[in-house]
């Protein structure tokens, strides 16, 4: 499922190739879950599953029942075509592990074959399409799944993807840029437009104190160990990956607060009444006050429809400065991708807790918190 993104909206208008409006072959998502057999493994596989093929059709005809006699007939002929088909191509059987198969397509990419038939099953047209990967999904990431794309747009797309940031051949931010590249791909519910010149980036502010943890650690014979440590200094950076959206530009269907994806960009917008606190801060100067951003570019506050931090910003990770950034996002005619708003609960009146937040509770209130699941 190539699901409506930033990203597909690009492609769709620099030639994504659509069939039927539905569907289409430029793009495809693959999953590397299993291995493959060698030739002597595969016809030990065919052998195994035709034995119980063959006890399963005399226990049908032992019982006279005509249709499940037919379909374990059926199941024969084809475990008999399947060894066929092996002999055929006894030669292109290759032993690999998923691993090894994901480091194969990663680097050569994969060919693919397209066969059209008529009703009779005759082949009328044979195509094979080259695929280069694209990207591995950021919400399907400890699934892997991975987008592959067709030769013809790879440049074109993994450019858009990359907003044009060009990588050194030594010591390149695979694992960073794999990781943010694919923000703008991020399925999402709706758009809204925003000038990045009207965007306020400030420094976010970290904060440190003193409390008692447990830290989880690794001995010399490499078990995990819990230290309770007494006094252990952390730091706590306040506003990470928050933002104020003015709210005469919040959407109406929103609810509360919007999560925001465009090129490197990744924020939670919350809905608040910014103009109208300039409008109070600053009095009779409102219409000439400016502020100075982390960059030292002053904002008129009039025009300013969101607040956020440099942590939002993934893009200061690869050098690019602001007036790059917000060159992309004028290329994408300002529209930031709204990946989803607050709901109700799948559950009713409670929540499924992760445990980020267990984490951060006391022992002495647990049973209240698992009352309802306890019940």
């Amino acid at each position: 499922m190539f699901t409506n993104s930033l990203f597909s909206d690009y492609l769709k208008e620099n030639g994504l190739r659509i069939w039927k409006e539905e569907s289409t072959r430029d793009i495809v998502c693959l999953e590397f879950n299993f291995g493959s057999r060698s030739y002597d493994e595969e016809i030990k596989h065919l052998t195994k599953i035709a034995k119980s093929a063959r006890i399963e059709y005399k226990l049908a005809k032992s019982n006279g029942h005509k249709t499940q006699i037919r379909k374990k007939e059926n199941k024969r002929k084809r475990i008999s075509r399947l060894f066929q088909e092996v002999q055929k191509n006894k030669d292109k059987y290759e032993k690999h592990s998923k691993e090894e198969i994901r480091q194969i397509f990663y680097n050569d990419g994969i060919n693919i074959e397209y066969i059209t038939r008529k009703r009779n099953g005759e082949i009328t047209k044979r195509e094979i399409i080259h695929y280069k990967m694209l990207y591995r999904s950021t919400g399907k990431a400890k699934k892997g799944s991975c987008m592959f794309i067709c030769d013809r747009l790879y440049k074109r797309a993994i450019d858009f993807l990359y907003m044009g940031i060009k990588l050194k051949k030594k010591n390149a931010p695979i694992v960073e840029i794999s990781a943010y590249a694919p923000l703008i791909s991020s399925s999402i519910v709706g758009k809204i437009k925003i000038n990045p010149k009207n965007i306020l980036i400030l420094k976010d502010v970290d904060r440190t104190f003193k409390t008692n943890v447990v830290s989880v650690e690794t001995d010399e014979d490499k078990h995990c160990i819990a230290k309770h440590l007494n006094d252990y200094m952390l730091k706590n950076t306040l506003f990470d990956g928050q933002a104020l959206i003015e709210s005469s530009i919040f959407p109406k269907w929103g609810n509360g607060y919007v999560l925001l994806r465009h090129h490197f960009c990744k924020m939670a917008a919350f809905n608040t009444n910014i103009q109208s606190f300039f409008r109070d801060y600053f009095g009779d100067k409102y219409y000439s006050a400016t502020v100075k951003d982390m960059f030292g570019n002053e904002h008129y506050v009039k025009d300013i429809e969101l607040i956020t931090t440099n942590n939002a910003m993934k893009w200061l990770k690869f050098g690019k400065t602001y007036d790059y950034w917000c060159d992309k996002v004028y290329e994408n005619n300002c529209m930031f991708g709204v990946v989803k708003t607050a709901h109700e609960s799948k559950l009713g009146n409670v929540q499924r807790m992760s445990y980020q937040m267990v984490n951060s509770l006391d022992c002495s209130i647990m049973e209240q918190v698992t009352k309802e699941s306890m019940a």
